[in-house]
C-alpha cells in the first residue's frame, strides 16, 4: 500500500463537493499504516512528520492505523486472556443465544477435576433479579458467550462501526469482521479534543466508489478514559495517560511533551506543523539520530521513494 494508490481509491466529500484524496492526506494514511504495522519486540519506531499544517493529519493517520490493524488481526480472544485478568476486574459479556447483555466483576477462577470455571458476580443484567448472582462459566461453554473488557456499544454506535467496517472491507483484503468488535485499540491519539472533533465536521470518505462514511464515524474512536469499546482512542495531552497501544499519534508540541511518559506504547508518530518545530524538539531528534539503528532492519514495509510536496519525515529505530 503506497500513497499514490491510496489517492486513486479514496474520495473526500466536503459538503456537496467530492474530490480525490489529496496527496498529503494519502501520505498521512500511509504513515499511520506504516507506524502501526511495523511492530518489533524490544524495538521502538519513532517518526517525526513536519507539515505545512497538521489540521486533520491525526485523523488521516488514524485511518492508516485502522487499515493496518485490520490487516494483521487474528481472532485470538481466549480463555487464557481472562484467566490472566486481575480479581475485581469488570468484564462484559453477551449470551450468544439470547443476546442478553451482562456486566460483572471477576471474583475468582475454579477447577473441578479437569474442568475450569470463571467466577463472576453479576452487577448489571437485563433483569434486576439477576444482579448479585454468582455465575460460574466453564471453559467448555466459553464460546457460547462473548466476553470483553470494554463496554458493548449502543445501537447507534453499532451502526456507525458497522458502516466503517463495510467501507474498510474495500481496501483491506479478506478483512475479518470480528476485528471491529474485538477488544483493543489500534492507536492512541493525543490531541486537543474539541479541535480534533470540530475539524472533521461535514467530511466523509468513499473508497472505490462505495457509499461514503463520515470521517468521525470511520475512525471508530472513543475517549481513552472511558471503558467503552473503540478501535482508536483519544485523550488530551494533560494528566496521566493509561493503556497499552501499538502506536501513539502525538498531535502537536503539547502532545509531544508526553512522549517520555508513554512507556507502554510501542511506536510513536509525532505530527507538527512547520512553525511548531522548535529547538527542544530538534535536540530530541539529534539525540535519537545518535542512537538510531538501521531503519530497514526488520521493517516489513519499505518507505516510499517520495512523499507529497511539503512533508518532511525522519524515522528512528531504537531499543525500547
Amino acid at each position: 500500500m503506497f500513497p499514490a494508490n491510496i489517492s486513486l481509491r479514496i474520495s473526500v466529500l466536503d459538503g456537496n463537493e467530492s474530490v480525490r484524496l489529496p496527496d498529503w492526506a494519502a501520505a498521512l494514511i500511509w504513515l499511520g499504516y506504516w507506524c502501526r504495522i511495523n511492530q518489533q519486540p524490544g524495538k521502538r519506531l519513532i517518526v517525526f512528520t513536519v507539515l505545512p499544517s497538521r489540521e486533520l493529519s491525526a485523523a488521516f493517520a488514524g485511518i492508516g492505523c485502522l487499515i493496518a490493524g485490520a490487516s494483521v488481526f487474528e481472532d485470538c480472544l481466549s480463555w487464557t486472556t481472562f484467566k490472566n485478568l486481575p480479581l475485581g476486574q469488570n468484564v462484559f459479556w453477551i449470551n450468544r443465544n439470547t443476546m442478553a447483555n451482562y456486566c460483572g466483576e471477576i471474583i475468582g477462577f475454579k477447577e473441578y477435576g479437569d474442568a475450569e470455571f470463571i467466577v463472576v458476580k453479576v452487577t448489571k443484567a437485563p433483569r434486576k433479579a439477576e444482579v448479585g448472582f454468582i455465575r460460574e462459566i466453564s471453559k467448555s461453554y466459553f464460546d457460547e458467550y462473548r466476553f470483553t473488557e470494554e463496554k458493548p456499544l449502543s445501537a447507534p454506535k453499532k451502526l456507525s462501526f458497522d458502516a466503517a467496517l463495510q467501507l474498510l472491507k474495500s481496501i483491506v483484503e479478506n478483512l475479518n469482521p470480528k476485528w471491529v468488535w474485538a477488544d483493543g485499540a489500534e492507536a492512541l491519539i493525543l490531541s486537543g479534543l474539541s479541535k480534533f472533533e470540530n475539524s472533521m465536521e461535514g467530511i466523509s470518505l468513499s473508497i472505490d466508489g462505495n457509499p461514503p462514511v463520515a470521517l468521525s464515524e470511520l475512525l471508530c474512536i472513543g475517549r481513552n478514559k472511558e471503558q467503552t469499546h473503540a478501535k482508536l482512542r483519544i485523550d488530551h495531552p494533560r494528566g496521566v495517560i493509561n493503556g497499552r497501544f501499538p502506536l501513539a499519534i502525538l498531535d502537536g508540541p503539547h502532545a509531544f511533551e508526553k512522549h517520555e511518559h508513554l512507556h507502554s506504547v510501542a511506536n510513536l508518530l509525532i505530527l507538527l506543523d512547520r512553525s511548531e518545530y522548535n529547538h527542544g524538539i530538534q535536540d530530541t531528534v539529534l539525540g535519537l539520530r545518535s542512537i538510531s539503528q538501521d531503519i530497514t532492519s526488520g521493517i516489513c514495509t519499505p518507505l516510499p521513494e517520495k512523499f507529497a510536496h511539503g512533508i518532511e519525515i525522519s524515522a528512528y529505530l531504537i531499543d525500547a
